[in-house]
């Protein structure tokens, strides 16, 4: 196989010269099937600048937020098999689950107005595939194997010691890195402490989260060490969305076909493109800007820093690969704000105030009624019987006390039951949660009709309280 000097991986190449990028096949993917691994070359610049400050400061706040507590509790805990929630000091339990819908679809909706404004930015600078990959898995190779050209010139000779010993370390810093990474990701379901604890114990003792563990290190290792740009391309359903979402005066990574073209040699040529390349080898994606928008193209930014270096070089200005609109580059005029994007804009503004809304109005406890199993009444003898589950949940991190009473008279006209409580005082612990029985009895005589029966729950501490109301059922 040779390498083609456009990615400098292993290629199958194409009668009358090395196969270049094009809009027919996905440039990863050789012509027998087999992958074409991509080695993108070094690149400085202004974005290259913007980039590292956001990747620096995404990976620390990765890494920071299991560590930080807020009342006591991690900034982000969510806790699937106690079925709670912390969430920025906010505590929550499985019967909020249902502001979840509210908060991905506003976010979503979010994401679908940034991407109709300018594009794939959310790929190119903030998406933790490409914060990783970009900004930690690549710098080490690069530190370890060398630039482009010596990684490529290595990767076709025969195995050496050098090579070998290069490709070990390699291996094992991924490795390690993908341990890591996966304790990361699990320290979000796991309070950090209880981590450590089961980290150094045996993995008998948490196989759960031993298993979480081993999972997600094999996925990370295989996707950082491996199928690396393919996630992008392959598996990512955002990337597909892409051509729905933006239009003709989105802000993407485009060519100035106008001022580039015809392109060729320096002084050889009208147009400002040399046909060096370098926007190609820079890509993450192994695609060609001059090509044209491509689903592959993540945004990064790399063939604009690539570019304006050329150009700086053999002194032209610096744009001819740039942010803008098609439109733009066509030289129309363009807008920014559209239909499109007030749409996408009210509906992920009208999720997110949905979800703020409901979640400042949940109550501190959830009390609700269950009937029993099995008959919905019993008769013994004259005395008609209801039997009722009364559920109550502390939605709080601290313990709360429940007082649970009947009402005290029914509404004019109505039978009134005798009551009795398996208990009327409850003592639940933070985000805990128990079920009360309670029956209620009425001689046959005064039944008539099914009639609703209330029981009131009330938070000694909050002086909350809420009504739960049944039916009383009978022949």
């Amino acid at each position: 196989m040779a390498s083609t000097p456009e990615s400098g991986g292993s290629s199958t190449p194409r009668r009358g010269g090395s196969r270049r990028p094009d809009l027919e096949t996905v440039f990863t993917i050789n012509e027998d099937g087999s992958r074409n691994s991509l080695h993108p070359a070094d690149v400085r610049g202004r974005w290259q600048k913007r980039k590292a400050a956001i990747f620096t400061f995404l990976i620390a706040l990765y890494v920071a937020l299991p560590w930080i507590t807020i009342g006591g509790h991690p900034a982000v805990l969510v806790d699937i098999p106690g079925r709670k929630a912390f969430i920025l000091g906010r505590s929550f339990t499985n019967q909020d689950f249902y502001l979840m819908f509210f908060v991905v679809s506003g976010i979503g909706f979010g994401l679908f107005g940034i991407t109709a404004l300018f594009g794939r930015a959310w790929c190119g600078f903030a998406c933790p595939q490409t914060v990783w990959l970009e900004g930690v898995f690549r710098k080490i190779e690069r530190w370890l194997e060398g630039p482009r050209e010596v990684r490529i010139r290595r990767n076709q000779g025969p195995w050496t010691g050098d090579k070998f010993v290069r490709k070990a370390a390699k291996t094992a810093i991924f490795a390690v890195l993908a341990v890591v990474l996966a304790h990361l990701f699990l320290a979000y379901f796991f309070p950090i402490r209880e981590l450590f604890a089961a980290i150094t114990g045996p993995p008998a003792a948490h196989w759960t989260a031993f298993l979480w563990m081993a999972a997600m290190t094999a996925i990370l290792f295989f996707n950082f060490a491996w199928f690396r740009e393919q996630t992008c391309l392959v598996v990512c359903p955002y990337g597909r969305l892409q051509s729905a979402l933006i239009d003709s005066e989105t802000i993407i990574i485009g060519y100035d076909v106008r001022r580039g073209e015809p392109r060729g040699k320096l002084g050889e040529t009208t147009g400002d493109c040399v046909d060096c390349r370098r926007c190609v080898q820079v890509c993450p994606t192994g695609i060609d800007i001059r090509n044209g928008l491509q689903l592959e193209c993540v945004g990064c930014a790399n063939c604009i820093d690539a570019c304006d270096e050329i150009m700086l070089r053999s002194g032209r200005a610096p744009g001819l690969i740039r942010y803008d609109s098609q439109k733009g580059l066509d030289g129309l005029p363009r807008r920014f704000w559209r239909g499109r994007v007030f749409l996408y804009a009210f509906l992920g503004l009208l999720g997110l105030t949905v979800a703020s809304i409901a979640g400042g109005r949940r109550v501190p406890f959830e009390a609700r009624a269950l009937r029993s199993p099995g008959m919905p009444y019993t008769l013994e003898g004259e005395i008609l019987r209801n039997m009722y589950t009364l559920h109550l949940q502390n939605k709080q991190d601290a313990p709360r006390v429940y007082f649970i009473k009947p009402a005290a008279a029914p509404p004019a006209g109505l039978p009134s039951p005798q009551f009795v409580l398996s208990m009327s005082r409850v003592v639940l612990d933070a985000m805990g949660e128990t079920r009360v029985a309670a029956f209620a009895t009425l001689p046959r005589a005064e039944y008539r009709e099914a009639f609703p029966v209330t029981f009131t729950v009330t938070d000694s501490t909050a002086r909350t309280s809420q009504d739960i109301e049944v039916r009383f059922l009978g022949p």
